[in-house]
């Protein structure tokens, strides 16, 4: 998805191998779309060789697989292929590898044997033929550079203006538009539109209906390939379409069209001959098919459930019902058509099904999550931040008790007991509470920002210091620390996240504070 041969940033001139956020957000988007490859693309600091990861999820399941290809003077090699979900690991193992390429000129291991490898001679071709190719080799184009925002409201640069600056530039990338309802993709390869998806819609469909919106935001991302080739059609023929389909929509709207509307036959006595000599001229689309449709349409069935019955998408739909009504052949109804519901039988919902498998995750003396599980379900919510583009924080924090010859004492266990109450009754539901390494605890709360961490974190050191833990524990005793971090605020990725909530932490120990966020860290001079 991610492509990095050289259609860099002006600001990032050195084109770089993916790093683990990047991998994170291939892998997700590899999840979501099974049966499709995705492609990572950079060049060597040479330029002589160009490497390409690919990864693929299978539809059926199993590990994703990773395919590293490079290729040379024409000359293709494949690294290494693996299936694994761990990224870190495929980072590493993609870094040794091109590392050891550039050392070497050959790849020496592998995993599995997956790696293949070239003999002497083919290596030796290689290189005379690199070599002959770096005196004739042309110098390479200049990097296309973006001539508009990389993101903004399309109320201030309306779409069809966008895809010109695009086509414009030459760039490639992906354009990504969000209205309330729904969300379009548009893939451009030197700055020509090779694939789209809005709604329903797919290829030359889905910008013709993407031209229409008036509402949304966007977002373009540089550098980001796509395989699958939907698109056909020039942007000036696409923008002409689009035109076309806001007039008719406008055009069925002031005739009183909504889409729980029913159509009625206005003849209903027509022959197939009459009907094609009617209807046959500058007709959307088959005249069988538009012959059909007119013979089924008895005011029952709703446009919206027409959609879904002939399987026809909203350019189609509208496109045949101008065509029928501006011929005098249907009329538009809107009144209300009476039907009967289905019985609905409800399932039932095995609760103690459910909570045997939360309780198999969670600490039986502490009721408290499992570290493993806290690192399970941060994940999971990761990725689904990733996706709604939602906030994500993390508390890590630290409770002690005063005494002793250390000076510092683990909490008795009606104490920590009556700490996980407290905390249990002032989180959400959607917060999740966790043991952390060996002594430690966390908080997982979903949909929140740094400024909502801290107001939370702060009411917990109040819920925790209001009376005696466990009735024995006295607040003025008590040793809490917490460290606090947030996605997207502090970084993009989990390793640094937790990374961060740690640092914090420290720092709440060190400075006697019992909050600290990680954004309040003031840098030190050495």
């Amino acid at each position: 998805m991610l492509k990095k041969s050289g259609l860099l940033p002006q600001a990032n001139r050195n084109p770089t191998p993916p790093d683990i956020t990047e991998l994170h957000q291939l892998l997700s988007q590899a999840l979501e779309r099974r049966g499709q490859n995705f492609q990572v693309a950079w060049r060597s600091i040479d330029k002589m060789t160009q490497y390409t990861l690919n990864l693929v999820c299978n539809v059926k399941g199993g590990d994703p697989q990773w395919q590293l290809v490079s290729e040379r003077s024409g000359i293709k090699t494949q690294m290494f292929e693996y299936g694994s979900c761990d990224v870190l690991l495929v980072h590493n193992l993609m870094s040794s590898a091109v590392a050891e390429l550039a050392a070497t000129g050959r790849m020496q291991s592998g995993i599995g044997g997956a790696v293949v490898r070239r003999d002497e001679q083919t290596s030796k071709m290689t290189d005379a033929v690199a070599q002959v190719s770096a005196r004739v080799e042309p110098a390479p184009p200049p990097e296309p550079v973006l001539t508009f925002p990389p993101q903004g409201d399309i109320a201030n640069l309306p779409l069809d203006e966008l895809l010109r600056k695009i086509v414009e530039s030459r760039i490639t990338g992906k354009l990504e538009v969000r209205n309330k309802e729904t969300t379009a993709l548009v893939w451009v390869q030197d700055g020509l539109p090779v694939d789209a998806t809005a709604s329903d819609a797919e290829g030359d469909d889905a910008i013709i209906e993407l031209l229409t919106w008036r509402e949304g935001q966007y977002v373009f991302e540089p550098r980001v390939l796509r395989n699958s080739h939907t698109v056909h059609q020039s942007i000036d023929a696409l923008l002409t379409q689009s035109r076309q389909l806001s007039e008719r929509t406008h055009y069925l709207k002031e005739a009183g069209m909504l889409f729980t509307s029913t159509l009625l036959q206005k003849r209903t006595n027509i022959t197939d001959l009459e009907f094609v000599q009617k209807a046959a001229q500058k007709a959307p689309m088959n005249i069988e098919f538009m012959n059909k449709f007119y013979r089924m349409l008895d005011g029952k069935q709703t446009v919206e459930e027409m959609i879904r019955a002939f399987q026809l998408s909203r350019i189609q739909i509208v496109g045949l019902i101008y065509h029928l009504l501006t011929n005098d052949l249907i009329k538009i109804s809107n009144e209300v058509v009476k039907t009967k519901a289905f019985a609905v039988q409800p399932r039932v919902i095995d609760g103690a099904a459910i909570q045997s498998v939360m309780m198999s995750l969670r600490r039986v003396e502490t009721g408290m999550f499992i570290y493993p599980a806290f690192l399970y379900f941060l994940e999971q919510e990761y990725f689904r931040c990733y996706r709604s583009r939602s906030p994500l924080s993390v508390i890590v924090f630290e409770m002690r008790m005063l005494g002793g010859a250390s000076g510092r004492q683990m909490l008795p266990g009606p104490a920590v007991l009556d700490a996980v109450l407290r905390i249990s009754q002032l989180k959400r539901h959607v917060d999740l509470l966790a043991h952390y390494d060996a002594f430690d605890y966390a908080l997982l709360l979903p949909n929140t920002k740094a400024n909502g961490c801290s107001i939370f974190a702060n009411r917990l050191v109040r819920a925790l210091t209001s009376s005696p833990l466990g009735g024995e524990v006295d607040p003025s005793k008590l040793s809490l620390s917490l460290g606090c971090a947030s996605i997207p605020e502090d970084f993009v990725d989990l390793s640094s996240l937790l990374g961060a909530a740690d640092l914090a932490m420290a720092q709440s120990k060190a400075q006697k504070k019992h909050v600290v966020m990680y954004r309040d860290i003031k840098p030190i001079s050495v």
